[in-house]
């Protein structure tokens, strides 16, 4: 398969959209020193994503929510609702489907309006790593308490980032401007992902551990992302064509279970946990297992997902055991893996 040709070809297929309004906005809770803060998320909708437009993500269909005829006055209408909407929450996030720090996708006079109107405790921004620079990080960290952001790095070994993920950079651009990002005492979320295409259960259990191992770091909330399938994405064909399932949530609860002692704060993302599209197990012990994930999330307290690891009450739990031990021999296209000698034997 030629990656690169069959993202463009799923792209083709799918329209972005011609809406010209924010794409969503939401409210949730999140910890925060030690303290449960009410947050406020954005979606702006913007021209996209810079390496979507030269390329993508094998995983992505935010580009969907995108409009490639926005214009400044588009962006300040989406400023408006923002400011209706904002209820003075403690975060706020705000995401573009790209990167906020792209000067094509969002201008810097309209960043440092919009970062200027914020009242909050923390603001988090996400970015590729190439738009990180010294001069944005003090501009737009000089008009909020604190700046936060957040890279999808998706993975730490360079090999699935360019085979697997087709990502665009490698590890040490990521490192490179997570130093900066510190440097000028700012925070870092790092997103990591559970189960990219092409690999197996075993693999992506081994490939999202070592990753959260090597980029721990102080100051550095690691956000694990398992994979949904997005529209228009090459995953989303892979999935039509049963040569891929999204993760276990037993493979979920497994990483945050080994995590251990690291220097960063672990989360997990829950879209589309517990459905078809989503990291889902049997569906009969999927709500009881999500909830378990929301309360780690809000509490860090690892005790009730090692108990439910220790006494799992479903016999999907013995299913999935032998899926990892089986998933080596099976000998069909998108399941063989491709690090399996690598991580053989772990789990």
């Amino acid at each position: 398969m030629d990656i690169l040709e069959e993202i463009e070809k799923c792209k083709s297929r799918t329209s972005r959209s011609d809406r010209r309004d924010l794409v969503s906005s939401w409210t949730e809770r999140e910890l925060y020193q030690d303290d449960l803060k009410d947050v406020f998320s954005v979606i702006f909708r913007t021209i996209g994503c810079s390496w979507n437009r030269a390329s993508g993500c094998t995983m992505c269909g935010y580009y969907t929510d995108t409009n490639p005829d926005i214009t400044q006055k588009d962006l300040t209408d989406q400023f408006q609702e923002l400011s209706d909407k904002y209820s003075g929450e403690e975060i706020v996030k705000i995401y573009t489907s790209g990167s906020f720090f792209d000067e094509d996708e969002i201008p810097q006079e309209f960043a440092l309006k919009v970062l200027k109107f914020l009242d909050a405790e923390k603001v988090v921004l996400e970015t590729r790593p190439q738009f990180i620079t010294e001069d944005r990080l003090q501009r737009y960290s000089s008009e909020v308490k604190k700046l936060e952001l957040a890279i999808g790095l998706e993975s730490s070994n360079n090999f699935v980032l360019k085979n697997c993920i087709n990502k665009g950079f490698k590890l040490e651009d990521y490192l490179e401007k997570r130093d900066l990002v510190f440097e000028n005492q700012s925070l870092l979320r790092t997103y990591l992902l559970l189960k990219p295409p092409f690999l197996t259960e075993k693999e992506a259990i081994k490939d999202l551990t070592n990753s959260i191992e090597q980029v721990s770091h102080p100051g550095n909330i690691i956000s694990i992302n398992p994979v949904n399938i997005q529209r228009g994405s090459l995953l989303e064909k892979l999935w039509n064509e049963r040569t891929y399932r999204p993760a276990w949530l037993w493979s979920l609860l497994k990483v945050i279970s080994d995590v251990g002692n690291i220097d960063s704060t672990v989360i997990s993302s829950t879209v589309g946990l517990g459905s078809e599209r989503g990291a889902h197990n049997c569906g009969g012990c999927d709500p009881e297992i999500v909830e378990l994930i929301n309360g780690f999330n809000l509490t860090q307290d690892l005790e009730p997902i090692k108990s439910r690891l220790k006494n799992p009450d479903c016999s999907c739990y013995y299913q999935w055991k032998k899926e990892l031990q089986l998933e080596p021999y099976l000998n069909f296209r998108g399941r063989v893996g491709i690090l399996s000698d690598r991580y053989a034997g772990y789990v």
